[in-house]
């Protein structure tokens, strides 16, 4: 095993925005990259390179009296050109030809003296410049609205223009010069809109050019973004004290909102509880607020959505002393069956004990169209845990709203629980008992494929990891998190061997980086797995089951924060071509009070981060694993690491230097 710090917030700023920082190349330099001890700089002032050119990357290790400088790694080390030369203190990287759109390389310098200092800068070769069709959200009559349509490829500046069509009435571009155009203003009529958008690069000959033809819906003011009825989870705290909620909310035409509701939080419950009035609003493009009101109270949350409008995060900070965030998925109604939902399923579900104990539970079960059982098996990190022991329930089928219940049974430990269908593979789980001593729990449930013929196989694929955690300090929840990577796994039969690379942040500690080779893991026929890394003192044992199709839930049964985590299946590597795109997310299942997250606009575009934040980016295009440092302080830092899940898909993780606590945060592409 090796341990390396990574990653520390002020170390990070310092190679970000302190021209002393920098060195090597003479004359004016962008400082650039994201890293600690090691800092990069541009001559050029840019970390964009046209398609066969060259740029120049400097380095300056601190502390390195005998100057033994730097040595350079490029990644991916084919396809995404290559490294023309290198000494101790600069790099010439020379760009590939025949680029469309844009590609990535990422550039590592490690210091010769001091391998735990390192920072990388993600490279952008830009070639013919490329528009991928957005979904546009639609527009309300009379409310701001703004919207982004990026290029990736070409020369800056650009020029964007309307060719053919015409905006919504009350809209324009904003006359960027940079790869991404805002159309915006406030729109005045109803109606839909098609028009084509064409950008023209600034190569000085002969400027290059492309085109999309998009269209615009504008409707009326006091409808909503989302519209139909969708699934929600949200979870958070009271007082410190963990708070679970679910339901189904319908959205109206005309904003208004009905639906049902299970809360549980540490005094009281309220089960099956009718959302008795609600109002969705659209705030501009993907972000509005949602009020709900039922018995268990009023609550209002933030939104964001994705284009498609399926899905999304929302966060609770209303004043009524409840913080929590989540997701929402529209929900499919021919789902809504006992028969269609029959099949092998695995889950996890993750709270509280009733007593203040973190209480963490994963397993798997066939359920059958009368509603039993069979073939439960699940482990806990129970006061006095459980291990592969035996589940049992009867659900009771799910009505017009996708709501079920029922009472899972678990040794001596019984869950009664609601579920909420999204579709015929997932489903949201929640506490839906009213007796405040007993446990407080949510998660979720999805489909498993393979089930009684699993083997070795099942982790063979890169994977990525998201790990929780929460204990108490002073009567205040503390986070311990981890976001990870398994790859190169060795299937043997049952077992075999796997790496693992893990990124923790354990409350008050600083952000630490472990890889682990050739860890041992064994899986069951049924899908129950379990993976073991480090040795010693550092030995950690994890139980997985896993859902056939590379993702699966995690508990970790000796971990005294309650680890509970969500392994999903990686795709889409190397990641050349990755990532130019808007995002949205949040804090999902926050392991502390705050700092709690709503991020409607994340853009990654060009090494830097835009939207709601501004700051840099590098990315490892083999690993998917992603440096940023940013200049607002989310998720518990200004220096966060993320793994590619896919092109659609971000696991974020907060370095905490600074605060106490770290989250994690979910974002998906727009």
């Amino acid at each position: 095993m090796k341990n390396a710090l990574l990653v520390r917030a002020a170390a990070v700023l310092c190679a970000l925005a302190l021209a002393g920082c920098g060195g090597g190349g003479g004359g004016a330099t962008t400082a650039v990259g994201v890293g600690i001890g090691v800092a990069l700089s541009a001559p050029s002032a840019t970390t964009l390179v046209a398609e066969g050119a060259t740029a120049e990357i400097d380095a300056t290790v601190s502390n390195d009296p005998s100057a033994a400088g730097v040595s350079w790694v490029l990644s991916p080390a084919t396809g995404a050109g290559s490294i023309q030369s290198s000494d101790k203190g600069k790099v010439i990287y020379l760009a590939p030809t025949g680029v469309t759109g844009a590609v990535f390389a990422t550039l590592v310098a490690t210091s010769i003296a001091d391998p735990t200092k390192a920072s990388s800068v993600t490279l952008t070769v830009n070639g013919t410049p490329t528009i991928a069709t957005p979904v546009l959200f639609p527009a309300n009559q009379n409310v701001v609205y703004t919207t982004y349509v990026t290029v990736a490829g070409g020369t800056a500046p650009y020029t964007w223009t309307v060719s053919s069509g015409t905006l919504p009435v009350g809209l324009t571009l904003n006359g960027s010069t940079s790869a991404s155009v805002a159309i915006t203003g406030t729109p005045t009529a109803l109606g839909s809109s098609t028009f084509t958008l064409k950008v023209a690069d600034g190569t000085a000959t002969t400027p290059r050019t492309a085109t999309v033809t998009l269209t615009l819906v504008v409707n009326a003011q006091t409808a909503c973004l989302l519209q139909g009825r969708y699934a929600y989870l949200v979870t958070g705290f009271a007082s410190g004290r963990t708070v679970v909620r679910a339901g189904s909310f319908n959205v109206a035409g005309d904003g208004s909102v009905t639906g049902i509701e299970d809360y549980k939080d540490p005094t009281t419950g309220h089960a099956a509880s009718a959302i008795t009035s609600g109002v969705c609003k659209t705030l501009t493009q993907n972000r509005g607020t949602l009020l709900l009101t039922s018995a268990s109270g009023s609550a209002t949350y933030d939104y964001g959505a994705v284009s498609s409008l399926q899905s999304g995060q929302m966060q609770e900070n209303d004043g009524t002393g409840i913080v929590g965030s989540g997701q929402f998925f529209h929900q499919d109604a021919s789902a809504f069956s006992a028969g269609v939902l029959a099949g092998d399923y695995v889950f996890g579900l993750v709270g509280d004990d009733g007593a203040s104990r973190r209480l963490a539970v994963a397993g798997r079960f066939t359920l059958g169209a009368n509603g039993v059982l069979g073939g439960g098996v699940a482990d806990n990190n129970a006061a006095t845990p459980v291990a592969a022991g035996a589940l049992s329930a009867t659900l009771v089928a799910p009505d017009a709203n996708g709501r079920g219940s029922g009472t899972l049974v678990l040794g001596s430990q019984s869950l009664p629980v609601a579920y909420y269908v999204i579709d015929t593979d997932k489903a949201f789980l929640v506490s839906d008992d009213t007796v405040a001593t007993t446990p407080r729990v949510a998660g979720q449930w999805q489909r498993q494929s393979g089930g009684g013929a699993l083997d070795g196989n099942a982790l063979a694929s890169p994977a990525i990891l998201s790990l929780w955690g929460s204990s108490l300090g002073n009567g205040v929840p503390l986070a311990t998190l981890a976001a990870g990577r398994l790859s190169g796994a060795v299937p043997a039969g049952a077992g075999g061997v796997v790496d693992v690379v893990l990124d923790v942040k354990d409350r008050s500690t600083k952000l630490v980086n472990s890889s682990y080779t050739a860890q041992s893991y064994t899986v069951a026929s049924n899908g129950r797995a379990t993976l073991s890394t480090g040795t010693g003192a550092a030995l950690r044992s994890f139980v997985v089951y896993v859902d056939g199709a590379g993702g699966g839930f995690v508990v970790e049964p000796t971990s005294t924060t309650g680890n509970f985590g969500i392994l999903e299946p990686q795709v889409g590597a190397p990641y050349t071509t990755f990532p130019t795109a808007y995002y949205v997310g949040g804090t999902l299942y926050a392991g502390s009070t705050s700092p709690i997250t709503l991020a409607p606009q994340l853009l990654f575009q060009s090494g830097s981060v835009g939207g709601n934040l501004t700051g840099s980016y590098a990315i490892d295009p083999t690993t998917g694993r992603i440096v940023m440092a940013v200049t607002r302080n989310i998720l518990g830092g200004t220096g966060l690491v993320a793994y590619v899940v896919s092109s659609q898909k971000l696991v974020i993780l907060g370095d905490g230097v600074n605060a106490l606590n770290s989250q994690l945060a979910w974002f998906q592409h727009f």
